[in-house]
């Protein structure tokens, strides 16, 4: 039955060992030291949609072994959190938001002539997003941006890609965190964490009809 998916080649290889083995950078240090799930969690938040670009500029298909990738990713978090007191409350719905965040990435690099730098820029973005709402850490203006204009600070913190992850895993990540928690102005703008059981498939989904769309427009960029 997989006789239609051809055995990638060794560069092939070579990209999905390193952006799985890229993972594991999240386990060096967190608020929990090293090996904390949580830290991990929001690394892979940031690597999967650059994880995807670079997959994609390999000439990877998505499916099946394109998402290879985000499974090796979730079993390392399950042994992490399987080594920890604590981790996600819904791992499942984590995962799928992490997948659907892979297939994104691959969709908007699929036709990019520099895979690398598509996969830089998608990193550098997300790091932007995440930032966006508090200040970028070093700021104090994102509780003053907030008590002025409380709908634009509620649509920066949703779209950082940390609040999507740590809602679907069951973590309401910026009241757990009181620094974010003040510097993003939380307290002055109603919020609910997005239902994980809806929001992870829905970002699975979405991520990957549009890699779907972007691999029918043409083949991906061949690796250099």
């Amino acid at each position: 039955m997989f006789e239609r998916f051809p055995t990638p080649a060794r560069g092939q290889l070579l990209v999905l060992g390193v952006c799985a083995l890229a993972g594991a950078l999240g386990e060096l240090s967190g608020a929990g030291g090293a090996e904390d799930p949580l830290a991990l969690l929001g690394w892979l938040a940031f690597l999967a949609p650059a994880g995807g670009a670079l997959c994609a500029g390999a000439r990877i298909a998505l499916f099946p072994f394109g998402l290879c990738v985000p499974a090796a990713w979730m079993f390392l978090l399950t042994l992490s959190v399987a080594r920890a007191a604590r981790g996600p409350e819904t791992p499942l719905w984590a995962a799928c938001a992490l997948a659907g965040l892979f297939a994104l990435g691959w969709a908007l690099g699929a036709h990019s002539a520099v895979p690398v730098r598509a996969a830089g820029v998608l990193f550098l973005v997300g790091l932007l997003l995440a930032g966006a709402s508090t200040g970028f850490g070093v700021l104090a203006g994102g509780a003053e941006l907030a008590r002025r204009h409380p709908h634009a600070a509620a649509r920066l913190f949703e779209l950082s890609p940390l609040v999507l992850v740590f809602d679907c895993a069951g973590l309401d990540w910026g009241h757990a965190q009181p620094e974010i928690y003040a510097r993003s102005g939380v307290e002055w703008f109603q919020r609910r964490p997005y239902p994980g059981n809806l929001a992870g498939p829905t970002v699975l989904v979405v991520g990957c009809a549009l890699a779907w769309l972007a691999s029918r427009r043409g083949a991906a960029v061949p690796a250099r």
